[in-house]
């Protein structure tokens, strides 16, 4: 009786021919996804300046993107390097690996279909959070579960010059999904603030929206190069100015204690009305 030996090669063969039935992700889509990903990587406030002092030609890192994501997303073994070892010395933070997933998602969202994009997404967040785990180990911060790697001093340098307008010792705790122009909540298209002590930032992943607030009274158009800051108790109102996808990230003083004693902080009225509440929030990597 002759038992058929397969080999490994052919096993991984079978093994992206089958997520390839299941998700329908083909080579050409992943090429999509990642030059689409990366032209908003290289427009993007936070990001972006991390990319340009390190990218001259973009073409061979490209390349090696699709060549990574195949092997990530199809199991292809196309990609040979080590990732960890190319990002330890990067001056990024969990602000920066935040802003790599939004602008992830919203690519995978925009071009592939559902099931292509939920693979894709959740081996991001996986990438993601192994990324941010073992640069804060290269920096001797131990993670544990739900902590964050922040470097305060970064967002000064690195191009986030947004978060220069919050107060200093203020720390990101909480976010919102990714909202586009038809599913923006009522809540946020009237005047509503946030709570004592907590600020945001209006975050524009693609097109723009109108910010407006009533004191002092101003307007300005938000986009993915100028993000909105929301002060504590200030009356303000978001509008749509045509297609647009966008988030909302709030800030507390890294002082208030757990993280459910800053969720307090929103619970206070501002004598207008609130926010409709997502019942679902943006991971936390």
């Amino acid at each position: 009786m002759t038992i058929p030996v397969t080999s490994a090669a052919q096993r991984r063969a079978e093994i992206t021919d089958a997520i390839r039935r299941e998700t329908g992700i083909e080579e050409a889509m992943i090429e999509r996804l990642v030059r689409g990903f990366y032209g908003r990587v290289r427009d993007d406030a936070v990001i972006g300046p991390v990319f340009a002092a390190r990218i001259a030609d973009w073409e061979p890192h490209l390349a090696r993107m699709c060549a990574f994501w195949s092997s990530v997303a199809l199991m292809t073994g196309r990609y040979h390097g080590q990732p960890m070892q190319k990002h330890l010395p990067l001056p990024v933070d969990a602000a920066h690996f935040d802003r790599w997933l939004a602008l992830f998602e919203a690519t995978a969202r925009e071009l592939c279909p559902p099931k292509a994009a939920d693979h894709l997404i959740e081996r991001a967040r996986r990438i993601a959070e192994s990324l941010e785990l073992g640069i804060a180990g290269a920096h001797g911060a131990l993670l544990r579960k739900g902590e964050r790697f922040e470097r305060p001093g970064l967002h000064a340098t690195e191009g986030a010059t947004v978060q220069d307008a919050l107060p200093a010792g203020m720390k990101a705790y909480k976010r919102t999904p990714v909202f586009d122009q038809e599913s923006l909540p009522a809540g946020l298209r009237r005047g509503h603030c946030t709570k004592a002590g907590v600020w945001a930032l209006i975050h524009v992943l693609q097109g723009s929206l109108q910010y407006r607030t009533f004191d002092p009274a101003s307007e300005t158009d938000l986009t993915p190069q100028k993000p909105g800051v929301v002060r504590p108790g200030q009356l303000h109102e978001v509008q749509p100015l045509g297609p647009v996808r966008m988030f909302v990230e709030f800030y507390a003083a890294a002082d208030v204690g757990s993280r459910p004693q800053a969720r307090q902080l929103l619970s206070s009225s501002c004598g207008a009305s609130e926010p409709d509440s997502p019942r679902t929030s943006a991971p936390e990597l």
